[in-house]
């Protein structure tokens, strides 16, 4: 008997093990890389092993890369300055970089022309966010609290970039403030802007100090961004189809993404590809479909509304639509973010710290039975209940967005520590509690044999956002924005 039929699991410990040792070893998988290109014939070969027809689509986009090593480098009077991070897709320099002079613009809305043929400096605050006001709860599950996560107020800060280029702005210097240098290191944020056209950096701690202080004197700087733009890179999105036993035309669709950052993001495959293999060996009732998406790290080139799977969607509306000649998704599970362990951020004293507890857990569930569904099929840490999250009318995080908003009723986890779009140097290992990945992926094991039974005929139907849901949900978030400044003001 197998170590996975005595455990009683789809997975073994050691097979999590080799899984890990890959990501680790890969690091950055950014979409269309030879990381990411090595992690997709991984899974493709599993696959393969198990039995099945690995299908593939291949997507074309223009990638932005470092020319060399050491691509990335910031002086100020003429002194180097160490940068966070590098704003993906912002720009490119070549190796002898832009240099002008420094010019501080202040406030939520820059006057970006002040700037023009200069450097421009942008204070970024990152922020308390009020989570509850775009993650909602079912039923008396406990709401979310407030956060202060670099994604937020980073993809705000880069929204003003495209000003910025039409204002004839050189370059871009983002200064971090209320974040620990730790935290703000390595940060591939924001990762769902299209080209920016114009370079763009992140420095935090004494280095945010030493360039606001220069732009008070109008010092000059330089910013190297040594990136180059390569078209007509490929990069594959894969997936494999097991026919249903007894109702081949109902379809369950299992989606991750393959590109990410580091071990956590992304690492859904090892769930799915797990649940495929047993799928293989115990087909299901319902024919399912495992998605393997690419460009979830490069949103805007594979399409242009939602998360990248809204690509796939598109382009295989037979597995899913329930139109003529098409078969009906059912229902949906959508894999990310395994195992994390939860790292606290403390700008005072400049230390980003683990806390020895695992991040907590984001799992959505679109529909009221779906949501009865996870709160007894998902075990919690020591099998208590999970918090079941609902989406607003104005997001819903991560690769089960595009089944929300096709009307597929699904459950997903996408639980968002603040390393999750970091790209970090040295060991791994020590952000993933294997414990917790291990039991999030029985999880899904169970919830997708559940979903995938011909026994199961209600399932829900999901409310997709009305145009009228979107403007409340807006006034709703910025009410709730209010209260929590006005809150930190009082020291609160």
């Amino acid at each position: 008997m197998s170590d996975r039929a005595q455990s009683g699991s789809v997975i073994t410990a050691d097979e999590i093990e080799q899984e890990l040792a890959l990501l680790c070893r890969l690091k950055s998988r950014v979409t269309g890389t030879a990381e990411h290109d090595e992690l997709i014939e991984h899974i493709d070969d599993q696959l393969t092993k198990a039995g099945l027809n690995v299908r593939s689509d291949t997507l074309r986009f223009t990638r932005w890369h470092a020319s060399s090593e050491g691509s990335s480098a910031l002086r100020v009077s003429d002194r180097p300055v160490p940068i966070a991070s590098v704003v993906p897709y912002s720009g490119v320099t070549g190796p002898g970089g832009t240099t002008g002079e420094l010019v501080r613009l202040r406030g939520p809305a820059p006057a970006w022309k002040k700037a023009r043929g200069k450097i421009a400096v942008v204070e970024v605050r990152n922020f308390r966010f009020p989570f509850s006001a775009v993650v909602g709860a079912w039923g008396r599950d406990s709401p979310w609290p407030v956060v202060r996560n670099p994604l937020i107020a980073s993809t705000l800060a880069g929204l003003g970039l495209a000003r910025a280029r039409k204002a004839g702005v050189s370059a871009v210097i983002f200064v971090w403030r209320n974040i620990s240098d730790d935290n703000a290191r390595g940060q591939y944020l924001p990762f769902t802007l299209g080209y920016q056209g114009v370079p763009a950096i992140f420095v935090s701690g004494t280095a945010g100090d030493t360039v606001l202080a220069a732009a008070s004197e109008g010092e000059q700087a330089s910013v190297v961004l040594d990136y180059q733009l390569a078209p007509n890179t490929t990069t594959r999105t894969i997936w494999t189809v097991i026919e249903g036993t007894s109702r081949p035309d109902e379809t369950v669709l299992v989606v991750t993404h393959t590109d990410g950052v580091n071990v956590i993001e992304e690492n859904g495959h090892i769930a799915a590809v797990a649940m495929a293999r047993a799928a293989a060996l115990n087909p299901p009732e319902r024919t399912t479909v495992f998605i393997f998406t690419s460009g979830h790290m490069r949103i805007p080139a594979v399409t242009s509304k939602g998360q990248a799977t809204q690509r796939f969607l598109r382009d295989h509306p037979e597995v899913w639509a329930g139109g003529h000649g098409q078969r009906r998704a059912v229902a949906g599970l959508a894999v990310e973010h395994l195992g994390a362990r939860e790292l606290v951020d403390d700008p005072v004293t400049n230390t980003l710290r683990a806390t020895g507890r695992i991040e907590p857990e984001l799992l959505y569930a679109t529909t009221p039975e779906l949501a009865q569904l996870a709160s007894q099929k998902w075990h919690g840490v020591n099998r208590t209940l999970p918090r079941i999250s609902k989406p607003s009318p104005l997001i819903h995080f991560g690769e089960g967005e595009p089944l929300l908003h096709a009307g597929i009723p699904a459950i997903s986890l996408v639980t968002a520590p603040l390393y999750l779009l970091a790209e970090r140097s040295g060991d791994e290992t020590h952000l993933v509690d294997k414990a917790a990945l291990h039991r999030q992926v029985d999880n899904f094991e169970r919830l997708y044999r559940h979903i995938s039974s011909a026994r199961i005929d209600d399932l829900g139907h999901v409310s997709t956002p009305t145009n009228l849901a979107r403007l409340l949900g807006i006034a709703s978030l910025l009410k709730a924005v209010a209260v929590t400044k006005a809150l930190d003001l009082l020291g609160r």
